[in-house]
């Protein structure tokens, strides 16, 4: 079975290491993100002036200087989202691939009990499934995570400065809705981690039957053997359906939950306007 880390500070420490060695490609994915995140906020904020200042008094020079404006800012936030996303891209794999380096002349080094007491379908789940996971994260988490600092940061400022009372609203609703995510992701984080212990188990499991298939023929262990399979391959799949049932709410939640707050600040700026 696929083991949790004995020392998890040792662990992040060692993948900070690792980071480290990327510290100025992960910096300026960083600031490309910032950048992103900022682009589409001044954005959205020139509808306000767009319609107050051009539209409504029919500057069309200004209006066209406008939309100019807004072009540029557009453009910017698409410029850098491409930017980080093949920087990130780039950053990932190369780390990856140091880390499976090292993992696998690592391995060369270990004694004969570290292998008697693991079996081999354990440790290629480890080299595969488990390394494959870490480089999802490092795709997405990263920069997602900066990404949803910034524009929930400049969004919430924005608001503030145009309505302090609909923000009030809107700061409920995002309330809720970290509440939501975070219950979430505990309760599939939860079944992820046993997902990827099961995946370790039925990888053993057969390996251990196709390198073992003469003997299991010898002594007529088919029957069981597969009756074992099954059970563990449903181990597997009950959590893989769990896990990604979870995941898989989580959006649909938070778009609702963001309908709703629209609906609400609609009707409440109607109130406020009368």
């Amino acid at each position: 079975m696929a083991r949790k880390p004995e020392n998890m500070q040792r662990t992040l420490k060692l993948l900070s290491h690792y980071l480290a060695r990327h510290k100025f490609t992960l910096l300026a994915v960083a600031l490309l993100v910032i950048l992103s995140s900022a682009a589409n906020i001044a954005g959205t904020y020139l509808f306000k002036p767009l319609i107050n200042e051009y539209i409504i008094p029919r500057d069309f020079r200004g209006l066209v200087w406008a939309l100019l404006a807004m072009a540029v800012m557009y453009f910017t936030g698409v410029a850098a989202t491409w930017g980080y996303n093949r920087l990130m891209a780039k950053a990932a794999q190369q780390i990856i691939f140091e880390i499976r380096s090292d993992l696998f002349c690592h391995v060369q080094t270990l004694p004969l009990k570290f292998f008697d007491s693991r079996t081999h379908g354990e440790l290629m789940s480890n080299f595969t499934n488990d390394i494959d996971t870490l480089a999802d994260a490092l795709n997405n988490s990263f920069t997602l995570l900066i990404q949803s600092f910034t524009m929930l940061s400049g969004t919430l400022v924005m608001l503030f400065l145009l309505n302090w009372r609909l923000s009030l609203i809107v700061a409920l609703f995002l309330s809720l809705m970290f509440l939501f995510i975070q219950y979430n992701s505990r309760k599939s984080r939860r079944y992820f981690r046993k997902q990827q212990e099961y995946m370790a188990s039925v990888n053993s499991f057969v390996e251990e039957m196709v390198t073992g298939q003469k003997v299991e023929k010898v002594f007529n262990h088919e029957e069981k053997d597969f009756t074992e399979f099954c059970r563990r391959n449903e181990e597997l799949r009950a959590a893989g359906t769990t896990a990604l049932t979870y995941s898989a709410m989580t959006m649909p939640a938070v778009v609702a939950l963001s309908y709703i707050n629209y609906a609400v600040s609609a009707c409440a700026g109607g109130l406020f306007a009368l």
